[in-house]
């Protein structure tokens, strides 16, 4: 596993992601809970320092100090002519060493960045991150549980190699985009290149057919690491509310409250009926030998 950093980098048309870290100017970085992972956004993707600031000084420096020294030991004539020598020599080698420079190209090798410039991969890209965060919400419920450390850089790498697959389905959509070209179905059949045309289609269809069966494998995987912590945080929940409720049946009745349950209105009922009954006999005794008319 690699242990390292995954470093983002994204605008409106580019996503980069890295293993290295990526040199951009007028970045905003997105906060996260989780810091394996290093997300920037800019208006536009620039992996290059800006050298404004570099190619002033480099211009105007040396120029200053090569006067300032000689005004030291001559007279301030030679200087002014030492100072104006070296500021066009630095005028002229600015350029050669910012060429130099941009030649040298970002700190990262290419293998080490996969820039995702198709909308599905973009989207497909931000929608693994978005369940990454999810699953690092879940982290502090499980405690001693996982080495939160460890399982940053294992969702880290997950990231990354969904990364290397979009990257890949992208460039097999492109090739297959090329080989599928209208002005290339029109070659008769029979003819050697049509055949190595239709050889090289079936054999990117099923490149692609791969890619992408493994790619929903990786993003089923990472689905179920945040389904699995989500399951485990409501078992926790649902233990919780269990042992509330037997101790709440466990607990004694408040004082003046009977431990069985008064019901009220059987009571009422059962006195009235009492009342009744004794009225009604009370009434038939009257009533034994009714008066003569």
């Amino acid at each position: 596993m690699a242990g390292s950093r995954l470093y983002v980098a994204r605008d409106d048309k580019v996503t980069a992601v890295s293993r290295g870290r990526l040199r951009m100017s007028g970045a905003t970085v997105v906060r996260r809970d989780w810091n394996a992972l290093v997300e920037l956004t800019a208006p536009v993707l620039d992996p290059k320092p800006r050298h404004s600031l570099s190619d002033t000084a480099l211009v105007v420096l040396p120029p200053v100090l090569a006067g300032s020294l000689t005004a030291a030991f001559a007279p301030v004539e030679a200087a002014i002519a030492v100072g104006g020598a070296v500021f066009f020599a630095a005028s002229y080698l600015s350029p050669v060493l910012r060429r130099r420079f941009d030649r040298a190209g970002p700190r990262t090798r290419r293998a080490d960045v996969f820039l995702l410039t198709g909308e599905s991969e973009r989207q497909s890209f931000q929608q693994a991150v978005a369940v990454a965060d999810r699953v690092s919400e879940t982290w502090p419920a499980l405690g001693a549980l996982i080495d939160a450390n460890e399982a940053e850089d294992m969702l880290a790498e997950a990231l990354w190699e969904i990364a290397g697959a979009l990257s890949r389905r992208q460039e097999l959509t492109g090739v297959l985009t090329e080989l599928s070209r209208p002005d290339f179905a029109a070659v008769p059949a029979a003819d050697q290149t049509a055949r190595e045309l239709t050889a090289q289609l079936h054999a990117t269809r099923a490149a692609l057919s791969q890619v992408g069966a493994d790619l929903a494998r990786r993003e089923a995987s990472l689905r179920r690491t945040e389904l699995a912590g989500r399951n485990f945080i409501r078992e926790q929940d649902m233990r919780r509310a269990i042992r509330a409720a037997e101790d709440s049946l466990r607990a004694a009745p408040p004082p003046g409250l009977s431990a069985e349950p008064v019901d009220a209105a059987a009571e009422l009922a059962e006195h009235t009926q009492s009342v009744l009954a004794a009225y009604r006999e009370l009434t038939a005794g009257l009533h034994l030998n009714p008066p003569l008319r």
